[in-house]
């Protein structure tokens, strides 16, 4: 509710002049918006939680354990098989040999190798971060490679009987 200023008579709202008195009416002061205040961020440091480790269980070490002894054999045996293959195929009179040395001897690594390294990385998922993981993984790789390389020298062999 407004009063005129000078007769101090009741005024309607928008009246521009005093219906008493005849004054008029001072148009109410228009609010100006206030300057924005500049308001500096506030720091909240965030600190690095450590990353949930799973557990790891028995069956996972287990597979690891497994898996690297798996690997381990496949590598051995492809180790094993390269090394006939390459002694019968510079022998004539072994180059035969050194097909079936090289079938006989994947036969065993070539599976060894490819569970070996499956085992190993499950444990691996599984939370196991142990170096007899990598290892099994690493081994089982490596078997796998040489066998598919004894394999290619035993076909190899084949060719030179």
């Amino acid at each position: 509710m407004s009063f005129c200023s000078n007769c101090g008579n009741h005024l309607d709202e928008n009246a521009k002049f005093c219906s008493k008195c005849g004054s008029p009416i001072a148009a109410p002061a228009e609010s100006t918006p206030a300057e924005p205040v500049y308001s500096a961020p506030v720091y909240t440091p965030t600190y690095n939680t450590p990353a949930v480790i799973p557990e790891v269980t028995g069956k996972t070490k287990a597979l690891g354990f497994i898996g690297m002894g798996l690997g381990i054999g496949g590598f051995v045996f492809a180790i094993i098989g390269i090394i006939c293959v390459l002694s019968f195929m510079w022998d004539s009179f072994f180059v035969e040999m050194a097909f079936f040395w090289s079938l006989y001897l994947s036969f065993f690594s070539m599976p060894m190798s490819i569970i070996g390294r499956i085992l190993a990385g499950k444990s691996i998922e599984g939370g196991n971060t142990s170096g007899v993981c990598r290892a099994g993984t690493g081994l089982g790789l490596a078997g796998v490679i040489i066998s598919c390389v004894m394999l290619f020298l035993g076909f190899i062999s084949l060719t030179m009987a």
